[in-house]
């Protein structure tokens, strides 16, 4: 059972770091949306609320991907005791 459990574990957490990748991406792009309001540009209202759906999609897809394999996980753990 243990070397079905290592390539999934690999793959999720593969999955996990490229989703946390697009969260760190999409943090520049606020920050960079806030400085320019800081100091003194009018950014468009629109491209915020881009930014805040791809960051909403992106947790979604993060809490989504740690679901999927949460459960494997939980049934390894649990056999292995």
């Amino acid at each position: 059972m243990a070397d079905f459990f290592y390539p999934q574990t690999n793959q999720a957490l593969h999955d996990l770091r490229r989703t946390n990748n697009k969260l760190d991406d999409n943090n520049d792009q606020l920050h960079d949306f806030m400085d320019r309001q800081m100091h003194g540009e009018n950014p468009d209202p629109n491209e915020f609320m881009q930014i805040m759906e791809q960051r909403s999609n992106a947790k979604s897809a993060m809490q989504a991907q740690f679901r999927l394999y949460e459960k494997p996980m939980k049934t390894v753990l649990n056999e292995t005791k």
